[in-house]
């Protein structure tokens, strides 16, 4: 009880830290920090992935549900209150602006993320199934924020409002999607063939850290497809698949479950995060729910 209250209000400088630097800049640390301590634990570094993994890049300081939330809110609420013009922003670093008030916000919507992650994790913990926390947790405190900053409704605005995109940037989305999962599950399958399937138990970290870290050429400006929730559900997929006997056909559900978060990831983008004043993650809730598909695959064929 003792750790978690403590958590819990470390969680408040985690979130007023991801405010004052950016969500989307406090996210690509969190994959800085999260692909070393995955490597470190496929080398077989005893504790890595526990200390650095579970306790830095997913804890109360770098965790997307803390950081990444706490900038999510924070830059819904300054404009709000009129100190920027685009609340969707999250590649704005807010300690710019001078407003004690909105690093104030983050904070507190980091301490909620944290509560929101145990709370998720302790319904979860009550069935078979599981699902991705953090994910989760910044798709629930975005909803949360967008009802109590939001001044345009909780959808994407009714003009740019679509279901699925179209044409090229369909196709576009589509391609990229079977690319990267193909070379996600099949560098996957081919090591675990090799017999290194034992070191690759945090494989889906190691790309999840990569695809994140690529995120600092959109902060730069880049068209850079934002991919870490394709990546991470290919690898789950896959190593749910070998797992459960299937071989190399694993391969396949990787590929399959990869497209499947591109697809909801664009569909959730064009509902919720299109010409909007606050910010819905599309690959939080892609990675959220298709983690929950993967668990049921899971504990119906392992």
């Amino acid at each position: 009880m003792m750790a978690f209250f403590i958590r819990f209000l470390a969680a408040f400088g985690g979130g007023v830290f991801g405010a004052s630097i950016g969500a989307l800049p406090s996210f690509i640390l969190t994959g800085f920090v999260a692909l070393s301590g995955a490597i470190l634990s496929c080398a077989g570094i005893p504790g890595a992935e526990e200390l650095l993994v579970d306790n830095l890049a997913f804890g109360p300081f770098l965790g997307p549900h803390v950081c990444f939330a706490g900038g999510v809110a924070a830059s819904a609420y300054a404009k709000r209150i009129g100190k920027i013009t685009n609340g969707a922003d999250i590649a704005l670093a807010l300690n710019g602006i001078g407003d004690s008030r909105v690093l104030a916000v983050g904070g507190l919507f980091g301490m909620l993320g944290h509560l929101i992650f145990t709370i998720v994790n302790g319904i979860f913990a009550l069935t078979p199934f599981y699902t991705d926390n953090p994910g989760c947790t910044v798709f629930l405190s975005a909803l949360i924020v967008r009802l109590l900053f939001g001044e345009r409704g909780l959808y994407s605005a009714p003009e740019s409002r679509k279901f699925l995109s179209k044409g090229s940037s369909l196709t576009n989305t589509l391609l990229i999607a079977f690319a990267y999962s193909l070379v996600v599950s099949g560098i996957y399958v081919a090591l675990a063939l090799q017999g290194y399937s034992g070191q690759l138990g945090s494989y889906h970290i190691v790309i999840f850290g990569l695809a994140a870290i690529g995120l600092v050429f959109a902060e730069f400006g880049q068209a850079y497809f934002g991919w870490h929730h394709i990546g991470i559900i290919s690898a789950e997929a896959v190593m749910c698949g070998y797992t459960c006997g299937m071989g190399g056909w694993a391969m396949i559900l990787g590929i399959l479950f990869g497209l499947l978060a591109a697809i909801i990831g664009d569909v959730e983008g064009n509902l919720m995060n299109t010409d909007v004043d606050s910010h819905i993650d599309p690959p939080a809730t892609a990675i959220f729910l298709c983690t929950i598909l993967i668990s049921i695959i899971y504990v119906i064929f392992a």
